[in-house]
Protein backbone atom coordinates (compact mmCIF):
# COMPACT_ATOMS: atom_id res chain seq x y z
CA UNK A 1 0.00 0.00 0.00
CA UNK A 2 1.01 3.58 -0.52
CA UNK A 3 1.81 5.81 2.45
CA UNK A 4 -1.52 5.91 4.36
CA UNK A 5 -2.41 9.56 3.76
CA UNK A 6 -1.62 9.22 0.04
CA UNK A 7 -3.79 6.09 -0.17
CA UNK A 8 -6.70 7.94 1.47
CA UNK A 9 -6.07 11.01 -0.68
CA UNK A 10 -6.26 8.83 -3.81
CA UNK A 11 -9.49 7.12 -2.71
CA UNK A 12 -11.14 10.47 -1.90
CA UNK A 13 -9.96 12.11 -5.13
CA UNK A 14 -11.19 9.18 -7.22
CA UNK A 15 -14.60 9.24 -5.50
CA UNK A 16 -14.98 12.99 -6.09
CA UNK A 17 -13.88 12.73 -9.73
CA UNK A 18 -16.44 9.94 -10.29
CA UNK A 19 -19.34 12.02 -8.95
CA UNK A 20 -21.45 13.77 -11.61
CA UNK A 21 -22.67 16.23 -8.96
CA UNK A 22 -19.06 17.31 -8.28
CA UNK A 23 -17.84 17.22 -11.88
CA UNK A 24 -20.82 19.30 -13.01
CA UNK A 25 -18.81 22.22 -11.59
CA UNK A 26 -15.23 20.98 -11.13
CA UNK A 27 -13.36 19.36 -14.02
CA UNK A 28 -11.78 16.04 -12.91
CA UNK A 29 -8.27 17.35 -13.66
CA UNK A 30 -8.92 20.15 -11.13
CA UNK A 31 -9.49 17.60 -8.37
CA UNK A 32 -5.86 17.01 -7.51
CA UNK A 33 -3.07 16.92 -4.98
CA UNK A 34 -1.81 20.33 -3.92
CA UNK A 35 -1.85 22.87 -1.15
CA UNK A 36 -1.64 26.35 -2.69
CA UNK A 37 -4.38 28.46 -4.26
CA UNK A 38 -4.96 27.04 -7.75
CA UNK A 39 -4.62 29.13 -10.87
CA UNK A 40 -7.81 27.73 -12.42
CA UNK A 41 -11.07 27.52 -10.47
CA UNK A 42 -13.21 25.96 -9.28
CA UNK A 43 -10.82 23.35 -7.93
CA UNK A 44 -10.54 20.86 -5.11
CA UNK A 45 -7.07 20.38 -3.66
CA UNK A 46 -6.02 17.43 -1.55
CA UNK A 47 -2.80 18.22 0.35
CA UNK A 48 -0.77 15.64 2.24
CA UNK A 49 -2.46 14.46 5.39
CA UNK A 50 -1.49 13.51 8.91
CA UNK A 51 -0.83 9.92 9.93
CA UNK A 52 -0.60 8.38 13.38
CA UNK A 53 0.32 4.70 13.42
CA UNK A 54 -1.88 3.05 16.04
CA UNK A 55 -0.28 -0.39 15.99
CA UNK A 56 -0.68 -3.82 14.55
CA UNK A 57 -3.76 -5.93 13.95
CA UNK A 58 -4.23 -9.61 13.15
CA UNK A 59 -2.57 -11.23 10.15
CA UNK A 60 0.27 -8.72 9.97
CA UNK A 61 -1.94 -5.71 9.34
CA UNK A 62 -1.01 -2.18 10.36
CA UNK A 63 -3.58 0.29 11.74
CA UNK A 64 -3.34 4.08 11.42
CA UNK A 65 -5.44 7.17 11.99
CA UNK A 66 -5.34 9.41 8.94
CA UNK A 67 -6.72 12.93 8.60
CA UNK A 68 -6.93 15.15 5.54
CA UNK A 69 -8.19 18.67 4.94
CA UNK A 70 -9.50 19.20 1.42
CA UNK A 71 -9.55 22.72 0.05
CA UNK A 72 -12.33 23.89 -2.24
CA UNK A 73 -11.60 27.04 -4.20
CA UNK A 74 -14.06 28.91 -6.41
CA UNK A 75 -14.37 32.41 -7.80
CA UNK A 76 -16.64 34.39 -5.54
CA UNK A 77 -19.41 35.91 -7.57
CA UNK A 78 -23.13 36.32 -7.20
CA UNK A 79 -23.80 32.62 -7.84
CA UNK A 80 -24.02 29.79 -5.35
CA UNK A 81 -21.51 27.57 -7.20
CA UNK A 82 -19.13 27.22 -4.24
CA UNK A 83 -21.96 26.12 -1.96
CA UNK A 84 -23.27 23.69 -4.59
CA UNK A 85 -19.83 22.13 -4.93
CA UNK A 86 -19.41 21.93 -1.16
CA UNK A 87 -22.79 20.23 -0.82
CA UNK A 88 -21.88 17.70 -3.51
CA UNK A 89 -18.52 16.96 -1.84
CA UNK A 90 -20.19 16.47 1.54
CA UNK A 91 -22.74 14.10 0.00
CA UNK A 92 -20.04 12.01 -1.73
CA UNK A 93 -17.98 11.79 1.47
CA UNK A 94 -20.88 11.03 3.81
CA UNK A 95 -19.67 7.43 3.70
CA UNK A 96 -16.15 6.10 3.20
CA UNK A 97 -15.08 6.00 -0.45
CA UNK A 98 -14.16 2.74 -2.16
CA UNK A 99 -10.64 1.75 -1.13
CA UNK A 100 -7.96 -0.20 -2.95
CA UNK A 101 -5.41 -2.00 -0.77
CA UNK A 102 -6.78 -0.97 2.61
CA UNK A 103 -9.89 -1.21 4.80
CA UNK A 104 -11.74 1.35 6.86
CA UNK A 105 -12.23 0.64 10.56
CA UNK A 106 -13.70 4.10 11.18
CA UNK A 107 -14.90 6.94 8.95
CA UNK A 108 -15.88 10.30 10.42
CA UNK A 109 -18.44 12.31 8.52
CA UNK A 110 -16.84 15.37 6.87
CA UNK A 111 -16.94 18.80 8.48
CA UNK A 112 -16.81 22.02 6.49
CA UNK A 113 -15.63 25.51 7.37
CA UNK A 114 -15.63 28.55 5.10
CA UNK A 115 -12.30 30.33 5.32
CA UNK A 116 -11.73 34.01 4.47
CA UNK A 117 -9.44 34.55 1.50
CA UNK A 118 -5.99 35.44 2.86
CA UNK A 119 -5.53 37.99 0.08
CA UNK A 120 -8.17 40.74 0.44
CA UNK A 121 -7.50 41.84 -3.14
CA UNK A 122 -8.84 38.48 -4.38
CA UNK A 123 -12.45 37.45 -4.43
CA UNK A 124 -12.44 33.71 -3.93
CA UNK A 125 -14.58 31.35 -1.91
CA UNK A 126 -12.45 28.94 0.08
CA UNK A 127 -13.79 26.00 2.07
CA UNK A 128 -11.80 23.56 4.19
CA UNK A 129 -13.31 20.10 4.53
CA UNK A 130 -11.89 17.92 7.28
CA UNK A 131 -11.80 14.14 6.94
CA UNK A 132 -10.67 11.53 9.46
CA UNK A 133 -10.45 7.76 9.16
CA UNK A 134 -8.88 4.79 10.87
CA UNK A 135 -7.57 2.40 8.24
CA UNK A 136 -5.73 -0.89 8.21
CA UNK A 137 -3.70 -2.67 5.57
CA UNK A 138 -1.45 -5.64 5.17
CA UNK A 139 2.19 -4.83 4.55
CA UNK A 140 3.65 -6.56 1.53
Amino acid sequence: MLEPSLALQTAVGDALAASPAVTAHVAPERIRAGSIRPEFMPAILLPAGNVEILGRAASGQTVAEVSLILHLWAVQDSSDVAQEIAGAVLAVLMDAPPAAGFWFDEWDRPSLAWVPDPDPAQSHSHAAIKLRAVIRWRAI
